[in-house]
């Protein structure tokens, strides 16, 4: 039996991606600890504790540097590591991955990893602040036993700059996968529905979605359009009241937020097409949900994105950023239904045979030697 403790930055991810590796290592006889910063409403504690996972409180603050929180955040997670002892550490988002291997190797872990979710729009960027995060995850990235990137493109820009080097064991793994038996093969509807899910950022292409769905209705009044995710707040949030409007317009169907799998499911099985106009991706979990459930996607041909899609064969890519081209592709998917079938059908072999959350925690326990 080994001890591992898992850290992830977003709360709800432990309940919405990690459960299949946690299933996996506990199949494997390992005890499996998580630490997250909890929120009073999240349920995280509670699905953990069914699981049987322990699960502990950390002050992580997310996607903003501040000094004085941050070293409170070493030092706590410092203290937890001494208290816990895991023998292997494993960290998701941003802070986990520049803090933890740094509060790991102080407090003597055999074996620590990170995995890079997605880049992001700090590191992504330009200036100082991308300079500050590069320098950092090189830092981290000297201190770990494995860093894994969830897509080719950011393996190569962590190559590029300096994060993998060619004493680094890095490796490669199709997003964190999803649960082929959670997420069921499912017929498509009759009725043309689009579907996107996810955090309503302007990065996640929620202003195209909405104005394309705006240009469909003017040639297909028929179709509906649903959108479901959660209000975020910063500077490329999507304002609450541009959803409003929207909806006010017959534009989309706001959904909200979408807070348990059983919602996330119904909503998939309602459409016939999945629809994800991201900037850019680690590898976007929402879009693995709805190819496993049979969905034809449409997405952007970005980072992380492109690799869920075989350009006409389970769907169609378009550029970044273009509603026109991201309304075209959807017009002409909808006007074939009986194609809209066989690609569905394909996404779900691209699922199984990529995809599948079960290849990609063997992955990960082989890298960390479990």
């Amino acid at each position: 039996m080994t001890r591992v403790l898992l850290v992830e930055g977003f709360s709800r991810a432990l309940v919405y991606f990690r459960p299949p590796l946690i299933r996996s290592l506990q199949r494997a006889g390992h005890e499996v600890t998580v630490a997250t910063c909890l929120e009073s409403d999240d349920g995280v504690a509670d699905a953990m504790a069914a699981m049987g996972v322990p699960c502990e409180h950390l002050p992580i603050i997310r996607n903003r540097i501040r000094v004085f929180g941050d070293l409170v955040l070493l030092w706590k997670l410092w203290r937890l590591i001494r208290r816990t002892q895991p023998e292997v550490l494993l960290t998701w988002t941003i802070k986990p991955n520049l803090y933890g291997p740094i509060a790991g190797r102080l407090a003597r872990v055999p074996r620590i990893g990170i995995v890079v979710c997605g880049l992001g729009r700090v590191l992504l960027g330009s200036g100082l602040a991308s300079w500050i995060g590069w320098r950092g995850l090189r830092f981290s990235a000297a201190r770990c036993d494995c860093v894994v990137a969830q897509n080719p493109d950011d393996y190569e820009s962590m190559r590029q700059h300096g994060v993998i080097t060619a004493r680094t064991n890095a490796i490669r793994t199709a997003g964190c996968g999803v649960d082929l038996n959670e997420f069921s093969m499912e017929p498509l509807p009759a009725q043309p529905v689009v579907l996107m899910l996810g955090r309503l950022l302007a990065s996640k292409g929620v202003y195209e979605y909405i104005e394309a769905a705006a240009i469909v209705r003017r040639r297909r009044p028929d179709v509906r359009f649903e959108l479901a995710g959660l209000l975020e707040t910063g500077n490329d949030a999507v304002p609450e009241a541009c959803i409003q409007e929207a909806a006010a317009r017959s534009d989309i169907e706001y959904l909200g937020f979408l807070e348990d799998q059983d919602l996330v499911r119904a909503a998939i099985r309602r459409s016939c097409l999945y629809v994800l106009p991201s900037w850019h991706e680690g590898t976007p979990h929402s879009t693995l949900e709805a190819m496993a459930m049979g969905r034809p996607i449409v997405t952007t041909d970005v980072r992380g994105c492109r690799e869920t899609v075989q350009d006409g064969i389970n769907g169609h890519l378009t550029p970044r950023g273009d509603a026109q081209a991201l309304a075209d592709a959807i017009l002409k998917m909808l006007a074939d239904p009986e194609r809209l079938v066989v690609m569905g059908a394909e996404s779900r072999k691209l699922a199984e045979t990529v995809f599948d959350a079960r290849i990609v925690a063997q992955t990960l326990m082989q890298e960390m030697h479990l």
